[in-house]
């Protein structure tokens, strides 16, 4: 699992300094292969196509005011963007 593109994420409710580590199989209908550790913490990163500040109908990612699930993690709920120049 890796991001290419990277948009950063900060959780606003999750304690600073703690980190999750989430047991991710390494093929979902495989469960035999083994699986890894998968951090979570308050910073975390996703693709940046994951996100849309204004999304179309029917677009099922991030985006302000949305809830989504992140794999093997929690429900997160955009509330803020923040650009920079």
């Amino acid at each position: 699992m890796g991001v290419l593109r990277p948009l950063r994420v900060v959780i606003d409710n999750y304690p600073e300094g703690q980190v999750e580590e989430f047991d991710c199989p390494y093929h979902p209908q495989n469960p035999a292969i083994g699986s890894r550790k998968v951090p979570f913490s308050r910073v975390l990163f996703i693709e940046q196509e994951d996100f849309l500040e204004h999304p179309p109908k029917k677009f099922y990612r991030l985006s302000p005011g949305k809830e989504v699930r992140l794999r093997y993690g929690y429900f997160i709920r955009c509330v803020n963007v923040v650009k920079d120049s």
